[in-house]
């Protein structure tokens, strides 16, 4: 149905949540900035250029740096969600195309995500640093289908935030929501995914 398969990162295909949450704790903490941990998760999804000044903070290069700084002290708590790999093998195994569209940068990818060796099932990925706009706008995702050279009707995005459904929308893509790692379920999609396997699900079903 869809030959050509987008996924975010932080949520769906890794488990950063506490690391993500943990360090940004830290970061006020250090700077003296009053907050309620339950109010954090809105930072989630969205690049730290646009999280960060809603805590009044304004040296944000600075602050992003030292963020990511911290979040090595809790690079321990981050992992491949259960049946990813799997997934992903099989996924190019059918001859899908696939690409990353992520909020980090270039340098968090790299620090982040290389070490579980999951790059080379990815044909493009999209850093924060490779479009002028970030999610919610579509931006993201239509650089990674001009790369893969292909078009909206042709593509899924997954991701586990209101900002990556409303960026697969704008863009139109279909939009897959991933429940195991999405911290709010009730968001709008197309598909409603429960484990990596159901996208394997939805692919294979329309296969000869």
């Amino acid at each position: 149905m869809y030959p050509c398969l987008l996924f975010d990162v932080d949520g769906t295909l890794l488990d950063t949540e506490q690391a993500i949450l943990s360090s940004l704790s830290d970061l006020l903490r250090e700077r003296n900035i009053p907050f309620e941990p339950e109010d954090l998760a809105f930072v989630l999804g969205i690049p730290s250029a646009r999280s960060l000044p809603r805590f009044g903070i304004q040296d944000i290069e600075e602050a992003a740096k030292r963020w990511n700084r911290l979040m090595e002290r809790h690079d321990y708590q981050i992992r491949v969600f259960e049946g990813i790999e799997p997934m992903l093998r099989r996924v190019k195994e059918l001859g899908l195309r696939t690409g990353i569209v992520t909020s980090k940068t270039r340098t968090e990818y790299i620090k982040d995500f290389a070490r579980f060796d999951l790059h080379p099932y990815f044909d493009v990925v999209v850093c924060a640093d490779d479009t002028a706009r970030h999610k919610p706008h579509p931006e993201p995702i239509l650089t990674a289908l001009k790369r893969l050279e292909a078009e909206p009707q042709d593509a899924m995005y997954i991701g586990d935030s209101i900002y990556d459904m409303q960026c697969a929308a704008g863009a139109g893509v279909a939009s897959g929501l991933a429940l195991w790692g999405a911290y709010d379920a009730g968001i709008a999609a197309n598909y409603r995914l429960r484990h990596p396997n159901d996208i394997l699900t939805i692919m294979e079903a329309v296969l000869p």
